[in-house]
């Protein structure tokens, strides 16, 4: 299944789809190459201020998650059709195995007392 669905399943947990999506992800980057590089955590504008994203709950990540994966798609898309003979999942791949926010996920983040 693609991360896009993953992300995208109503039946499934958050905690569920994040845990998938960081399989997959630890997959792409060992095929990548580059697993025993540290990508700092980015921070995303919140209603309150600006957040790491390891602090947000775990629906909050997919929906970052989800829409890093639509804008991942795009540029793959784009960078193929400016550079003939380049393939399409080579450069999603890429993409993925070097966004901070992929890089980062892992489900668990709970604010008992909030």
């Amino acid at each position: 299944m693609s991360i896009t669905k993953v992300l995208s399943d109503k039946t499934t947990s958050a905690e569920s789809k994040l845990t998938e999506v960081a399989k997959m992800i630890a997959g792409i980057r060992e095929t990548y190459g580059n697993t025993d590089l540290e990508i700092l955590t980015p921070k995303v504008n919140g209603t309150h201020g600006r957040v790491s994203f390891t602090n947000l709950e775990d629906n909050s990540k997919v929906e970052v998650l989800l829409n890093q994966a639509l804008a991942i798609k795009s540029k793959a898309l784009a960078f193929v059709e400016e550079n003939k003979g380049s393939v399409l999942n080579k450069k999603v791949q890429e993409l993925l195995a070097i966004n901070p926010f992929f890089a980062n996920v892992s489900a668990g983040t709970e604010f008992e007392l909030l």
